[in-house]
């Protein structure tokens, strides 16, 4: 039996996590921007915008996902 390269995983992989990182750094910052900065006290402040700025960061996700799986030939 051929084994076959591990290169291409080993490169989509690294894609993925250098993708999935740079998001939560993106996510990460806005929350504190929003808790911080705008000095929301309130835990259902909070709440939402955390849930506003994860939902506003989903489509960017989605596309880095489908660039990522494009480029590495992936369905």
């Amino acid at each position: 039996m051929i084994r076959q390269s591990t290169t291409k995983g080993s490169a989509s992989t690294a894609a993925y996590a250098t993708i999935n990182a740079a998001i939560w750094v993106i996510y990460v910052a806005l929350v504190l921007l929003v808790t911080q900065v705008l000095a929301f006290a309130d835990p259902l402040m909070i709440t939402a915008s955390v849930l506003i700025t994860a939902l506003a960061l989903r489509p960017l996700r989605r596309r880095a996902s489908r660039a990522a799986m494009r480029r590495f030939g992936h369905r």
